[in-house]
């Protein structure tokens, strides 16, 4: 399937050439309902070619997600938790569940703190049982294991021969994933508002309101799990049942940036060195940021205390951009960042990478550097 990136102004779109069935039954729920699981979707034509544009804001695919953090039971199993709970909210509006494209560049991920939020990528063409797709995201997974860590690896292969069956279900992976090992219980959801009509309040659940995670709707013991999968996704069902979403992302205008959330800055960045430094980033701007050795294949930049490059502003996001080196040349890649990076003035599309020259401005967000 051939797939295209595009930024307009700060917001991102994946296009895939193809149409929908515009008088579907699918394609009016989709339209006529806020299926928060699912990404935003438009159908549009240009010089007679068919396109299907999703929205993919401030999002990465999960393969981005992957490489950009350690791979680990509890991220594969937090994973899988969400993906669940996306298909168990598409599935209120009775789509076929062969009509989601899952795979590892097609499921969207969206960050907060150590929680993720998944977005399912709608297509009108016969996918697959999530069982099969889902079979080859753990393949992916398997891929990417470090073989330092025998005992982590050993339990997402024990998770992988449970894919094997023909029957399975994704509660019997996450149960395996979480047998013996701390999972974090909250799970990451959009801030929700009751409705009045439908909904009789109590005192405490009143106080969970505007919570951003599953359990501060009920009591979790320190560091355990409370019950086996299923009661998750029990009450995670009866939650979407009687809440209702609130849309929390406003257009944003060109140049007018979104401060980043904080909660993983960290403490004054020291001056990456080596005794050959190959590539160097030069701060070019009125903030007190560090300049940059690139010394790395794969150079990260952003807020995230998890970057080799950590950039202070709040207008760069966690994950923001990358540098990739190829033999002699440097490749720089944006990371679906919030306010975009910039190459001489050219935004960048996510996904895209574009060589390096010496002396060349690099902008991220609101921060300029020049690469040497």
């Amino acid at each position: 399937m051939e797939v295209t990136y595009e930024r307009k102004h700060n917001e991102s779109f994946m296009v895939v050439l193809g149409e929908l069935d515009t008088k579907s039954y699918e394609y009016k729920m989709i339209r006529d309902n806020d299926i928060k699981s699912l990404l935003d979707i438009k159908c549009y034509e240009i010089d007679g070619v068919k396109r299907i544009s999703y929205k993919i804001s401030r999002k990465e695919t999960l393969s981005d997600y992957v490489e950009s953090n350690d791979l680990s039971v509890e991220l594969i199993a937090r994973f899988v938790t969400n993906l669940q709970m996306a298909l168990d909210e598409a599935a209120k509006y009775l789509i076929d569940e062969n009509h989601f494209w899952l795979d590892k560049d097609s499921i969207f991920v969206e960050k907060s703190g150590d929680n993720c939020k998944v977005s399912l990528c709608y297509i009108q063409s016969d996918n697959g049982t999530v069982q099969t797709q889902f079979r080859a995201i753990m393949e992916f997974f398997l891929s990417k294991l470090s073989t330092s860590d025998r005992d982590s690896s050993k339990k997402i292969y024990d998770a992988y021969e449970i894919c094997l069956k023909e029957d399975y279900t994704l509660a019997e992976v996450i149960e395996c994933l979480q047998m013996d090992a701390y999972v974090p219980s909250e799970i990451y959801v959009e801030k929700v508002s009751l409705d009045d009509e439908e909904v009789e309040t109590t005192a405490d659940f009143e106080d969970a309101i505007g919570a951003e995670y599953i359990s501060d709707y009920y009591d979790v013991e320190d560091g355990k799990r409370n019950g086996i999968v299923n009661t998750i996704i029990d009450k995670t069902k009866a939650i979407f049942g009687r809440l209702q979403f609130e849309d929390k992302l406003e257009p944003v205008e060109s140049e007018n940036f979104v401060i980043e959330p904080d909660y993983e800055m960290d403490e004054k960045t020291v001056l990456l060195s080596e005794s050959k430094p190959v590539g160097r980033l030069v701060y070019d701007g009125n903030s007190n940021e560090d300049d940059f050795i690139i010394n790395k294949d794969v150079f990260r930049i952003g807020t995230g205390k998890a970057n080799d490059a950590i950039i202070h502003a709040r207008t760069v996001s966690g994950n923001h951009a990358k540098i990739t080196k190829e033999g002699n040349d440097y490749y720089l890649t944006d990371s679906n960042s919030t306010n975009g990076s910039f190459l001489n003035s050219l935004p960048l599309v996510y996904r895209k990478p574009y060589k390096l020259k010496p002396m060349d401005v690099i902008r991220f967000a609101t921060e300029s550097y020049i690469f040497l």
